[in-house]
């Protein structure tokens, strides 16, 4: 079960099609601040779980406690993930098939595993799951080096003018914040190098 779990986890960054413009800062925070019901400035295990079962119910469109495949519109669910995490193959996700991944997605997306997700860690699960991350180990957790190679992967994908720098406009999905504290040289763009130290420096990977 874990072994299907951990596959189903890396197609959800890894064959996730990129169906719609990675979305800007301001739509990543209000999504951000909707989980973080406490506003303590990091979203919880209780409340991603909570979130994750009112995404069930919003997608389960015939109130029968499961989600066929054509009630998926609503979800990232591709339906190779759908396949892989239908353990009992019978063509539905039962709730606790579809808890176990969203789980599986929160485990690997605390960077930092202090079982919550702050919000630079819920920036880059946007990311990643637009640009892919490979989970080399096999252990349902985002490694530092396997976020430097996500992030570079990520670069490739972000530079849409192949000139070898981000401009503000590029990383649109990026906090400002972080934005000023990757670019070392001040001079309003990220290198490849500035935008991964910038980002494992926030997540005290380095």
């Amino acid at each position: 079960m874990k072994a299907r779990l951990l596959l189903a986890l890396g197609s959800l960054f890894v064959l996730l099609p990129a169906a719609r413009a990675l979305p800007g800062v301001a739509e990543i925070k209000a999504a951000f601040d909707a989980l973080d019901t406490d506003h303590n400035g990091a979203i919880s295990l209780a409340e991603w779980e909570k979130a994750s079962f009112a995404l069930f119910r919003t997608a389960d469109k015939n109130n029968d406690n499961a989600l066929d495949p054509s009630e998926l519109g609503s979800t990232t669910i591709t339906q190779d993930t759908f396949q892989l995490i239908d353990e009992d193959h019978n063509g539905r996700l039962s709730i606790a098939e579809f808890m176990r991944l969203r789980r599986a997605i929160f485990t690997a997306a605390d960077i930092d595993r202090d079982d919550s997700l702050t919000f630079v860690e819920f920036e880059l699960l946007t990311l990643l799951t637009q640009t892919g991350w490979t989970d080399r180990n096999h252990n349902g957790r985002i490694e530092p080096s396997e976020l430097k190679a996500a992030l570079v992967q990520a670069f490739g994908q972000l530079d849409t003018n192949h000139d070898g720098f981000l401009s503000a406009a590029e990383a649109v999905y990026m906090l400002p914040e972080q934005f000023k504290v990757s670019d070392e040289d001040h001079d309003g763009r990220l290198t490849q190098d500035e935008f991964v130290r910038g980002y494992l420096k926030t997540l005290g990977a380095l």
